[in-house]
């Protein structure tokens, strides 16, 4: 049996014994606490760290989560080139968008040269009445008051002051802030100011699998991925949709030591709530009416590899309770089952929205998150690499071809591509490879061997009600706007709506509308819900919920009445 007690019970006894080493003990206990805290804080923000596409990004992210962090009004990161101990140096300081760049006599050489020296953080609740620095002539002459200065790598320093406010930064923040300067100062170059130019600088990132693209946003994302993929860690991965989230999750486990296992997708907002844990976790016989055997769930599919949970956000909260524990202890039980089952496998989640910001007030766990986010990986909008259109464009079309028969390998012109470069795209990859389907398809009927302008216009992908009175077959515009077939348009376009008897109370008309929103979006999906909520611009789990409201609430509703 085991003897183990609870710590605070433990130091309990040992106090009665020898209070002295009772209290020793306790000490060096919330020391490696608080020292362990700063580290996970620290690793949380390690991803977006990572991702930042070069040295003075990463400056600057740090002086946002120092601000952050201790609400500092004066916080600016600093590097250099040279040697800043033995003569003048050419500064350069980064500063948030509220604070301007010091001038050269507004920080402490003093505090700086003492850093640099020391090789460690310096920190003071009053500078200007601390007895270290009463020979600091810009200590004195600066009036300083809450101020702290930390290395960040060999080249450059994290510089905080509160001019007002004594004891501005407690151990807490002073602990998180070495660990973040620590972990950023290992990300900087250190050959960046070397003299020789490092060779391997000039080594260009090699791509990853199954994504296409060699600019500044996706060399950062390739970084980001190879450094993540070897960890056993759990990976959160953010981006817009459409920009190609589960191809990233697929080279991380590509790039990983689980390569050879399975990797196992599911698509949380497309899983019936009510079967969503059984589907994961699976469950036993008799657990649930119709349940007339065992299944293993996609964790057992796993054999060490692979889970990724697309649209994560979407679990109903009851799944978020197990999906927590398995994180957190690595284990799980089926439905209806008392066995604990170990998981063998990593777990990777992607998302379209940022659950930081909504944890705990939309239905997702903020506990759950930060188990998720152990490390977090951001893919670029395809506004944010247009340097990738052309290789990606022409890969699309090439994948395009090859799904078709006997169809001959097309290209496209100079003048195509200048016009795919010149619109905006809120689909993403997605909506550029419709957009050169619908011109490959444009194309073969004229019998050119080449895509050109004219077989670039957008593809009408977005449900439209129909023209006023009077307006029905309106030509459509020469030129569609960079919107076109977009999800999201980037300005209202005035267009008719239901009719909607301006008598009736809002929460009624609010209503109406919807319902005949949601058939239309069926009438133009031919009944699948899937497809509808996707024009909709909401999940299926949420339109299948308001779906059921309405049936409940009015047995006469239909989907397909007018």
């Amino acid at each position: 049996m085991s003897t183990s007690l609870p710590l605070p019970a433990a130091l309990g006894r040992l106090a009665t014994l020898d209070p002295t080493l009772a209290q020793s003990l306790e000490e060096d206990f919330l020391r490696l606490a608080r020292a362990g805290s700063a580290l996970a804080w620290a690793h949380a923000h390690l991803g977006a760290l990572l991702a930042c596409p070069d040295e003075a990004a990463r400056l600057g992210l740090l002086v946002e989560l120092a601000r952050e962090l201790t609400g500092a009004p004066e916080v600016w990161a600093l590097s250099w080139q040279g040697e800043l101990l033995e003569g003048p140096v050419s500064l350069r300081f980064l500063a948030g968008d509220a604070v301007a760049a010091p001038g050269p006599h507004e920080l402490s050489q003093s505090l700086l040269r003492r850093v640099l020296e020391e090789g460690r953080p310096v920190w003071s609740d009053d500078a200007r009445a601390d007895a270290r620095f009463e020979a600091a002539e810009s200590v004195q002459a600066l009036s300083l008051r809450s101020v702290g200065c930390l290395p960040v790598g060999p080249r450059g320093a994290l510089y905080l002051h509160d001019p007002d406010a004594p004891g501005r930064f407690d151990l807490d923040a002073r602990l998180r802030l070495s660990a973040l300067c620590r972990a950023v100062g290992a990300l900087l170059d250190p050959a960046s100011d070397t003299r020789e130019p490092a060779p391997e600088r000039l080594q260009p990132v090699a791509p990853l699998p199954g994504l296409v693209g060699g600019s500044p946003a996706m060399a950062a994302l390739s970084r980001a991925v190879r450094a993540f993929a070897p960890l056993p860690w759990p990976v959160l991965v953010l981006g817009e949709t459409g920009t190609g989230k589960e191809a990233v999750c697929r080279a991380l486990h590509a790039l990983s030591p689980r390569a050879e296992a399975p990797f196992v997708p599911v698509n949380c907002g497309a899983i019936v709530e009510s079967l969503a844990e059984s589907v994961l976790f699976g469950h036993e016989r008799g657990a649930f009416t119709g349940a007339e055997r065992r299944t293993d769930g996609l964790l057992g599919t796993v054999r060490g590899g692979t889970l990724f949970l697309d649209e994560v956000g979407e679990l109903p909260p009851a799944v978020q309770v197990k999906l927590l524990r398995l994180l957190q202890e690595g284990r799980y039980t089926r439905v209806g089952g008392r066995e604990e089952l170990v998981f063998h496998g990593r777990v990777v989640t992607a998302t379209h929205r940022e659950l930081d910001s909504e944890a705990g007030r939309q239905g997702f766990r903020e506990d759950l998150y930060y188990r998720l986010a152990a490390a977090v990986i951001r893919v670029p909008a395809l506004r944010e690499r247009t340097a990738d259109l052309p290789d990606l464009a022409a890969h699309l079309l090439a994948r395009a071809s090859r799904e078709l028969e006997a169809v001959p390998q097309l290209t496209l012109s100079e003048e195509a591509l200048a016009r795919l470069s010149a619109r905006s795209w809120p689909g993403n990859v997605r909506q550029l490879e419709n957009t050169v389907r619908h011109g490959l398809a444009l194309a073969l009927a004229r019998g050119s061997a080449s895509l050109e302008p004219q077989d670039l216009e957008e593809a009408p992908l977005r449900w439209r009600t129909a023209a006023p009175e009077g307006q029905q077959g309106s030509p459509p515009p020469a030129e569609p706007g960079p919107y076109a077939g977009a999800s999201a348009p980037a300005a209202p376009r005035p267009r008719s709506g239901p009719a909607i008897d301006p008598d009736l109370d809002l929460p009624t008309a609010t209503t109406r509308f919807q319902q005949a929103r949601v058939r239309a979006a069926l009438a133009a999906t031919s009944g699948q819900r899937t497809a509808a909520a996707e024009r909709l611009g909401v999940s299926r789990q949420w339109l299948h919920r308001l779906l059921r409201r309405w049936s409940e609430e009015d047995p006469a509703w239909s989907e397909g009445s007018p």
